[in-house]
């Protein structure tokens, strides 16, 4: 059944607007970490830069260190995130295991970076 021309204009007008509208929406932004809820960290943390070059090395500061098997590396939202998944040097608090290797970091946030 056909549709008479003012429906059918009114509709296809309706449909344009809306395509347009998701076309120049804004796309999602990251989150911000909590301003205000300190993440508490243990106390034999060190800091540095963590710059992963495979799922089981990279470097902290700029020297080479194997990441353990089952390493634990948190976001700054405290979300566990995967070695892959870090691009370029991020500023970290870690810690290693018995043997060197480093078995949790933790992604500082820009604000606990600068230590405000």
């Amino acid at each position: 059944m056909p549709l008479d021309p003012i429906t059918s204009a009114i509709v296809s007008s309706v449909i344009g607007s809306a395509v347009q509208e998701i076309a120049n929406a804004p796309g999602p932004t990251a989150p911000v970490p909590a301003v205000g809820i300190p993440r508490i960290l243990p106390q034999d943390t060190k800091k540095g830069e963590l710059m992963v070059v495979s799922p089981t090395s990279g470097s902290i500061d700029g020297q080479p260190v194997a990441l353990a098997p089952g390493v634990q590396i948190r976001d700054p939202f405290n979300m566990m995130v995967l070695p892959g998944m870090i691009q370029g040097a991020v500023p970290v608090r870690y810690q290693m295991d018995v043997s060197g290797a480093i078995a949790k970091v933790w992604i500082l946030s820009q604000q606990e970076a600068t230590g405000r």
